[in-house]
């Protein structure tokens, strides 16, 4: 009888570990998501529940070879879950139909970026140069934050152009082939400048770790050429065909900018809608979609203030990192509210100088 209780308990207690890695193999879905259209009830009361994030590290097995962030967003089933919701258009991650997603669905995480020691992915949109003497520029924000071990992640357009251009040309060109010829001329002269400044940026690194290893500081991504609102476009229009042609003229750069500067670099392709505002209208979605899965973007959308891009205090701006490290969202009128594992917070590009002094304190601070 001793043996066989003995037996019994070895028999439970492997039966305990097992349900505990299980448990470990599909965490509980914690993410609280906001929608233009409909948004999460903003809760202002003390979450005891919160976690701040630790620099602890867990014990997982180290891969052999150092591989830097920012490559191939490869989609796990659990990361599948987390990101998108059913009932949507299903299109494929990069050139493989195996890895299958929902594109137009927008979710606050990057596959390709680890959560960050100071809380959340920072993201910068629109152009990559000031357009004024007094705007931040995208290098000024690399040099600002990758001695700080702070990854930079741009959304970019062409440089000096906008809407105001697509305007111009449609009121001039009464026909859409010469339109379209207008408008390839205008991407066209902005080609090598575009490149250039892509190549600047993403070459540069951030300080080795004691193994030598180096992160890349920065990576660009496709926020449209003109930086058009999007939600009225319909589909056989000369606004959208304009706005197709920018998309991939913006992926085009990017390809060569990329081969350049990290040969044999799968990169990942992230795109984010300008205003964050998708296509309201169903044939025009269904048929972006089509295009994203021919370039395999991965559409990005919500941030850890839905304000943030309007964002010009650096007070607002250290508000609302310091609450994504508690794993919060933050709105400047209600302070701290919900829930979210990963955070993004976007900022333009140009208020840089304005929030700058927020972020690098929050960066700081343990």
């Amino acid at each position: 009888m001793p043996k066989f209780k003995t037996l019994l308990s070895i028999a439970s207690a492997l039966m305990l570990l097992k349900q505990a890695h299980a448990k470990d193999l599909n965490p509980p879905l914690v993410e609280t998501t906001l929608d233009s259209k409909k948004s999460t009830k903003l809760n202002t009361k003390k979450n005891t529940t919160d976690t701040p994030i630790t620099d602890e590290k867990t014990d997982i097995l180290t891969p052999a070879k150092f591989i830097p962030a920012g490559g191939t967003a490869f989609l796990t089933k659990q990361a599948d879950i987390d990101l998108f919701t059913k009932g949507k258009n299903i299109g494929n991650v990069k050139n493989n139909p195996k890895l299958s997603y929902r594109r137009l669905v927008q979710r606050t995480m990057m596959p390709t970026e680890e959560r960050p020691f100071y809380g959340s992915t920072l993201t910068f949109d629109d152009q990559l140069v000031g357009d004024n003497p007094s705007s931040g520029n995208a290098i000024d924000i690399v040099n600002d934050l990758a001695p700080l071990k702070a990854r930079s992640i741009f959304f970019a357009n062409v440089p000096m152009v906008s809407g105001k251009n697509i305007n111009y040309i449609l009121a001039k060109n009464k026909t859409s082939e010469k339109r379209l010829q207008e408008t390839r001329k205008l991407l066209e002269s902005k080609r090598a400048e575009l490149i250039k400044l892509t190549r600047n940026l993403i070459k540069i690194k951030l300080p080795a770790d004691d193994n030598g290893n180096a992160e890349y500081a920065c990576e660009v991504f496709n926020h449209t050429a003109f930086h058009q609102n999007m939600s009225q476009l319909k589909v056989g229009s000369d606004r959208y065909k304009i706005c197709i042609m920018g998309i991939e003229f913006i992926e085009e750069c990017l390809d060569e900018a990329y081969l350049k500067e990290r040969p044999g670099w799968d990169r990942a392709r992230y795109f984010r809608f300008p205003f964050l505002h998708a296509p309201k209208y169903a044939a025009t979605k269904a048929a972006l979609n089509e295009t994203f899965t021919k370039l395999g973007l991965i559409s990005l959308g919500e941030t850890q203030d839905s304000k943030d891009f309007d964002n010009y205090s650096h007070k607002v701006a250290y508000a609302s990192m310091i609450a994504a490290k508690e794993n919060r969202r933050y709105n400047p009128k209600f302070g701290k509210y919900g829930r979210t594992d990963k955070p993004i917070a976007l900022f333009h590009t140009k208020t840089w100088p304005k929030i700058k002094r927020g972020i690098i304190k929050a960066i700081k601070e343990k």
